[in-house]
């Protein structure tokens, strides 16, 4: 339900964000405000607390957001958030939000597992080639797991492409065992 509810909240600061045209701004912004909460669990805490009153969680929110510099849109939907009781959900509301920038950018996240590091031209040639094949401009997050051997198991959005050794003896095995 969680995750229902914090896709609504991006969702509107997008639709903010694209009138306003500060969508890497609000992401920014939100970035800067998830860490500070994240980084600073008594903040967190007195902000959620039911028994703080809500003038001295606007007080204190408001000099947060003031020392992270956060832009005034930001801001804003961060008071609202809190005025809604709804400021534990900001990590996921942040995620979602940079997956609905990544889309309205032409970006996207892909996730690599490989079985030994990559030297960063293997790295740069393997981004080309995603780019060329999602047609979007890709973040690279590689992974090192020698549980898969060799190859790769790429994932784009919901997409995976598994070419990993394991993926393959597997495929061999199952083949073997009926006939």
């Amino acid at each position: 339900m969680s995750a229902v509810i914090a896709s609504r909240y991006a969702r509107a600061l997008m639709k903010l964000a694209v009138k306003a045209q500060q969508v890497e701004q609000a992401a920014q912004g939100l970035d800067t405000l998830a860490a500070l909460l994240t980084e600073s669990p008594p903040l967190a805490d007195f902000l959620e607390n039911v028994r703080a009153t809500g003038p001295d969680k606007a007080r204190t929110l408001g000099a947060v957001l003031e020392r992270a510099a956060v832009s005034p849109l930001v801001a804003t939907f961060a008071r609202y958030v809190l005025e809604k009781r709804r400021l534990r959900l900001l990590p996921d509301i942040r995620a979602q939000f940079h997956r609905l920038a990544d889309e309205r950018l032409g970006r996207a996240q892909a996730s690599v597992t490989v079985a030994a590091p990559l030297a960063k031209e293997q790295e740069a040639e393997l981004k080309r080639k995603l780019e060329g094949i999602s047609g979007k401009t890709i973040t690279l997050n590689v992974t090192v797991d020698p549980a898969i051997l060799g190859g790769a198991v790429t994932r784009i959005g919901s997409t995976v492409w598994d070419g990993s050794l394991r993926h393959q003896f597997n495929r061999i095995r199952e083949s073997i065992v009926k006939g």
